[in-house]
């Protein structure tokens, strides 16, 4: 190997150390505590008995310029191709615009409903407190166990604090390897967009089907 091939391979490989450093000591924390502080991240939510030991976990929040009430419509109308999730709606309601208004419809969930999360898939309520608390889990059956988890807290300001909580039990490091890469973007604008219609905010155009 010659000195030039010798120091480029050197450098290449520093490069991938501070990349791969970045990602796990920096970007991944980052991510799977978006908008959320500490006590956010280590309070209990309905649920986190139910997939114990997760793979893969992350605890996301975002504050609304509104009490509970005001938000808790947004979530409990939520599924695929009900009031869809707010987020990129390509990728998550087959195209179809979030809604933007409150629809009585689908105001009627309760413990053991199924919530439909895809075409091929639902989760089914496993907890619901108006207007405090609600989680969807995957069923019992083979493959992968997970659960999704919102808890509505009063901050004390006549606003709210929104907390999400994701965690799988039964997944691989390349799943974990794609969650940790990509899931952020879905949920960040998940929770930026219920903010968003609480607040009666314009919508953002573009790209989210919206």
């Amino acid at each position: 190997m010659t000195e030039r091939r010798r120091r480029l391979a050197l450098a290449l490989g520093a490069a991938v150390i501070l990349a791969a450093s970045f990602f796990q000591l920096g970007y991944r924390p980052w991510q799977r505590s978006w908008g959320a502080s500490r006590a956010e991240v280590a309070r209990p939510l309905p649920g986190d008995e139910l997939v114990p030991s997760p793979d893969w976990a992350a605890t996301r929040a975002i504050s609304i310029r509104a009490e509970p009430e005001k938000v808790w419509p947004w979530l409990v109308q939520m599924g695929y191709l009900r009031a869809g999730f707010y987020s990129w709606d390509r990728l998550d309601n087959d195209g179809v615009p979030s809604a933007r208004h409150i629809l009585p419809q689908y105001q009627g969930l309760r413990e053991g409903d199924s919530l439909p999360v895809s075409a091929d898939s639902w989760m089914q309520v496993r907890h619901l407190e108006a207007p405090r608390s609600l989680l969807l889990a995957s069923d019992s059956g083979p493959g992968p166990r997970w659960t999704w988890a919102w808890g509505l807290y009063p901050d004390g300001k006549g606003g709210t604090r929104l907390v999400s909580r994701l965690r799988l039990e039964g997944v691989g490091w390349t799943t974990r390897l794609l969650l940790d890469g990509a899931e952020l973007v879905m949920m960040r604008r998940h929770l930026r967009g219920i903010r968003d219609r609480v607040e009666g905010q314009e919508p953002v155009t573009g790209s989210g089907g919206e």
